[in-house]
């Protein structure tokens, strides 16, 4: 019989009762009733068990004049682990309609805990697959035993996919699990789980911890910096607009960029004129603004780089 809470949901503990005086005779086998208390519980808010088929009538009364009759008690996640009790009723089968069963005395039946699964964890997450490279993945839990507890499976799988890696199975000495694996780029990327499965009398059990796999871009950012100088400047008067563009960390040489000025208190940026980075990856401009307002470069996307706006830089036209 497993005698254990589930760690979630709902189950069933079976049973098998053995009746003797089964048959008052061979049309009349005797009714089995099964009452059951949980933990803390009283006489009065005794459970009534499942009993899904009673002793049907038989040719002949066994020499013996016993039976086996089988059922079933309902158990809950949210049930208390512990001491619950039973007791078996028989209603003679040609006792008068509306009998009271009579009872034997209240057995108790201990129901372990729930097994648990914690601390479940994989590093990294998100995984981050890169092309050419191998990303090791590792997985760790703790299992918590109540009983004959054993791990018949682990595994990282793919909830988009049939992709997924196999893992040992074995516990350590403290019932704690570590063990790895190796992604690489060809692995499905999106939602994933370490999947545990674990077995415990004739019940298995699964527990799940969620990450996410990722593959990492080939594109590169960009970045561009605008100075002004001056920046206050008399009308028809020259201010130098300069900076660098930069594609990572080192210069996007030669990187051709566009050049806008926002007048101030408008909201619309109008295209003034390309400006060539040098092979450093330095520009400028030199312009006559004739407004107070802003001006901004940018760099435009490339197959394998993202763009880029400058930060905003006010000019101040006396």
């Amino acid at each position: 019989m497993d005698k254990f809470i589930p760690p979630t949901g709902s189950d069933k503990i079976t049973f098998k009762v053995h009746v003797s005086g089964a048959y008052a005779d061979k049309d009349h086998p005797a009714k089995v009733t099964v009452r059951y208390l949980k933990v803390d519980e009283t006489d009065s808010s005794a459970h009534t068990a499942e009993i899904p088929t009673q002793l049907g009538t038989v040719s002949s009364v066994p020499s013996d004049n016993k039976a086996d009759v089988s059922g079933y008690i309902p158990v809950a996640s949210s049930d208390k682990p512990g001491d619950w009790k039973y007791q078996i009723g028989i209603t003679q089968g040609d006792a008068a309609s509306g009998a009271t069963p009579t009872y034997s005395n209240w057995t108790t039946l201990a129901v372990a805990a729930a097994t648990r699964v914690t601390g479940a964890n994989v590093d990294p997450d998100p995984v981050y697959l890169k092309s050419g490279k191998d990303v090791d993945v590792y997985a760790a839990f703790k299992l918590e035993k109540y009983g004959d507890e054993k791990v018949t499976d682990v595994r990282l799988e793919s909830e988009d996919s049939d992709d997924y890696y196999a893992l040992t199975t074995g516990l350590e000495a403290d019932d704690s699990y570590h063990d790895s694996t190796s992604f690489d780029y060809s692995t499905t990327a999106g939602d994933w789980q370490l999947k545990i499965t674990v077995q415990r009398g004739t019940k298995k059990y699964s527990f799940v911890r969620g990450f996410q796999v990722k593959k990492s871009s080939s594109m590169a950012k960009s970045k561009i910096t605008l100075y002004a100088s001056p920046a206050k400047v008399k009308k028809g008067k020259t201010t130098k607009l300069y900076g660098k563009v930069y594609r990572g960390t080192k210069a996007w040489s030669k990187k051709t960029l566009r050049l806008y000025f926002m007048k101030k208190g408008t909201k619309t940026w109008k295209f003034v004129s390309t400006v060539h980075a040098t092979s450093t990856g330095k520009y400028s401009k030199s312009v006559k603004p004739k407004y107070d307002g802003y001006w901004r470069t940018t760099a435009s996307a490339t197959s394998n780089t993202y763009r880029s706006l400058s930060n905003k830089k006010f000019v101040d036209v006396k």
